[in-house]
């Protein structure tokens, strides 16, 4: 089978050669255990992106976030909810789990970013989705105050707001790539 250079990319991208019965709709809603494969994969990646933090008074703030918004935005509520979350928790058992157990309504609040990342961007596209999970992210910055007193919202807000801008830009820009190679 002779297959030019996007098809072999959309067909690698989607993990199948050109399977003359299977439709795009079919794409759109893989199987149930190819979704567990992506989002075991995608949490994986935020695994490494945890690996890779953003000085700032709560060593839990890195780039774990990225997938988690592509998944939100690639396959929807769920799946972001549960790779953001997991990223999360991955990130702050790197950083020693500086917040104790306020990391427990900070892995439910990523799980909030995912989900709202993925129902913005179904009802008013992506960009609207992205604004969307980076204001509840950068909002989550309260949730620190318990542990660290009010005088840590200044200096962490910021952070956070860059941290996730970054994570969802890169997140973004991916997503609108995987688009254009699948639609050829």
């Amino acid at each position: 089978m002779n297959l030019s250079v996007g098809e072999l990319q959309k067909n690698l991208l989607l993990g199948w050669i050109n399977h003359p019965y299977m439709s795009l709709k079919e794409i759109a809603k893989p199987p149930k255990a190819r979704l567990i494969s992506e989002i075991v994969l995608f949490s994986a990646l935020s695994g490494i992106g945890a690996m890779i933090p953003i000085p700032s008074p709560v060593g839990s703030v890195a780039l774990d976030s990225f997938p988690g918004y592509f998944m939100a935005l690639w396959r929807g509520t769920t799946s972001g909810a549960l790779v953001c979350a997991i990223g999360h928790l991955l990130s702050s058992i790197r950083s020693g789990f500086p917040l104790g157990y306020l990391h427990i309504p900070v892995i439910l609040l990523m799980m909030m970013v995912g989900a709202a990342t993925a129902l913005m961007n179904r009802k008013f596209g992506v960009v609207a989705g992205l604004a969307s999970g980076i204001a509840i992210n950068t909002a989550g910055a309260v949730l620190a105050v318990p542990a660290m007193g009010w005088e840590v919202l200044p200096m962490l807000t910021p952070i956070l707001f860059v941290a996730s801008l970054i994570n969802a830009s890169a997140a973004g820009m991916v997503y609108e790539v995987t688009k254009k190679i699948i639609k050829g």
